[in-house]
């Protein structure tokens, strides 16, 4: 929805009169939503590909490693990772931060919520536990780091220190503290999921030496301190759409069994609580959809 629905409607302004008086504020304004479609429709493309290039299975990817020069990693799957997180880096600089954290929730309970939902009655029905998909890191991943990048583009002056010094600094607590694993949502971190202390300790030293040269220290760690606390928010969603779609499966099948033994033939209606979730998610959408559409109306 995202990707199609910007893109489309980016190239849509190629039909605009305007777009072809070179020099006015119109023309410069379409240019740039032009060439973010591009880039949404491209990056959607690679985004997708990803997940064919790489058909080992569905709940695993394929590991490539350099001789000699780093251990085996899922390549495919961290470039997959940069893609969704690029694309909701887009949707943010499109409709700016306050109307792309709006979008950021709906899209974020459309898809944890109601993916949780579907995998725990998957489960439930074939009557064993499945591996988590391997789509699942890839699509928090882009969910959690889309939102710090546009913080750090929108509110932060120094928008890479400000990222490298969240990422960085969570690897640090992660290590020095017993925090719950809601908090960093450890499984999601694709290629930011730095174990080695050397590595953390050199990052770490990097950046508190930026910030000692900085003529704006405490602004930076400000923002830095404000981008963690986001990440962390954001890292509590996961966990709280995970869980809610999760209890909400429970329910809906236990509910389903009741009513299977009590009378078969009610059976065969729809089950309210999926009627619910199913319903809940597709509103979200639509709302997105509209939201997509209110821009070019003000």
């Amino acid at each position: 929805v995202l990707v199609v629905s910007v893109s489309i409607q980016g190239f849509c302004l190629l039909l605009h009169p305007e777009a072809y008086n070179f020099g006015t504020e119109t023309f410069w304004h379409i240019a740039d939503t032009v060439l973010l479609a591009s880039m949404m429709l491209i990056l959607g493309i690679l985004y997708t590909s990803c997940f064919y290039i790489d058909m080992k299975s569905p709940y695993e990817w394929s590991l490539f490693s350099v001789k000699n020069f780093c251990v085996s990693q899922p390549l495919i799957r961290d470039v997959a990772a940069v893609c969704i997180t690029m694309i909701y880096f887009i949707a943010f600089e499109h409709f700016g931060f306050i109307r792309g954290v709006i979008l950021w929730h709906a899209m974020a309970v459309s898809t944890l919520l109601y993916t949780s939902f579907i995998m725990i009655i998957t489960d439930k029905v074939s009557g064993s536990a499945s591996p988590q998909p391997r789509t699942w890191s890839v699509i928090v991943f882009g969910l959690r780091y889309g939102l710090i990048a546009s913080y750090c583009d929108f509110q932060v002056n120094s928008p890479f220190a400000c990222f490298f010094g969240i990422v960085v600094g969570m690897r640090q607590l992660k290590l020095a503290m017993k925090i719950p694993e809601f908090v960093f949502c450890q499984s999601s971190e694709c290629f930011f999921n730095i174990s080695n202390p050397a590595i953390l300790v050199v990052g770490s030293a990097v950046w508190l030496r930026y910030l000692m040269q900085s003529d704006a220290c405490r602004e930076e760690l400000f923002d830095w301190f404000v981008g963690t606390l986001l990440l962390s928010y954001a890292n509590f969603i996961v966990f709280f759409y995970s869980m809610a779609g999760d209890k909400l499966a429970e329910v809906a099948y236990s509910i389903s069994n009741n009513t299977n033994r009590a009378n078969p033939a009610l059976s065969l209606f729809p089950n309210p609580i999926g009627c619910i979730v199913f319903g809940i998610s597709n509103f979200l959408l639509l709302g997105v959809a509209f939201l997509l559409n209110v821009r070019y109306y003000e």
